[in-house]
């Protein structure tokens, strides 16, 4: 992965819980990279790593981890450079939700290593059905929390369900997502 990844965990953790905890995490990790170069590729086994140590150190279980990583994600994205594709991107949570891969060909050109996972939005229930395929296992917990900030982002209330779970043996991993304007919206 980017190094931008391990950038924005670094500031989550640094942000949340102070730089003590971060070092903490990187002796934990194995890493000793004093800093993270955005644009520099690392290998996925660093970024799993640091995610591990997070939950170790701060005591909290993985899923939860990654999960808050996702929220945390679409706030770090929205306030570097790639906010204003994200937020060109649509105007609501189905709306980004649907130009996902559109945006990743986009960033894809600065990044040409890039190795992004794809969406695929269908209307389903009231809501849509996103569909996540990616080469990298264990993230559906960081795509859940990935679309509860987007509906942050939009200020709208937004639930998801995983569906399927290609670690249960599913071909990829699916969620119905509900989003409605937050109260008072």
């Amino acid at each position: 992965m980017y190094g931008m990844v391990n950038q924005a965990i670094e500031a989550m953790v640094t942000e949340k819980f102070g730089a003590e905890k971060w070092e903490l995490v990187k002796a934990r990790a194995g890493v000793d990279e004093p800093t993270f170069v955005a644009m520099k590729q690392y290998p996925d086994s660093v970024t799993y790593a640091l995610a591990g140590a997070v939950a170790e150190v701060l005591e909290l279980p993985l899923p939860g981890v990654l999960r808050a990583f996702g929220v945390y994600w679409i706030e770090y994205a929205r306030r570097g450079p790639w906010g204003k594709i994200m937020m060109a991107a649509g105007h609501g949570t189905y709306e980004l939700l649907a130009a996902l891969d559109q945006m990743h060909a986009r960033i894809a050109v600065s990044f040409p290593e890039l190795r992004p996972p794809s969406f695929r939005v269908e209307p389903r229930d009231g809501g849509v059905l996103l569909e996540y395929r990616s080469e990298r296992p264990g993230l559906s917990p960081f795509v859940i929390g990935l679309v509860e900030g987007i509906g942050t982002l939009y200020d709208e209330r937004v639930e998801v369900e995983q569906v399927t779970s290609r670690e249960a043996g599913a071909p990829f991993d699916s969620f119905l997502v509900r989003a409605a304007p937050a109260k008072g919206g």
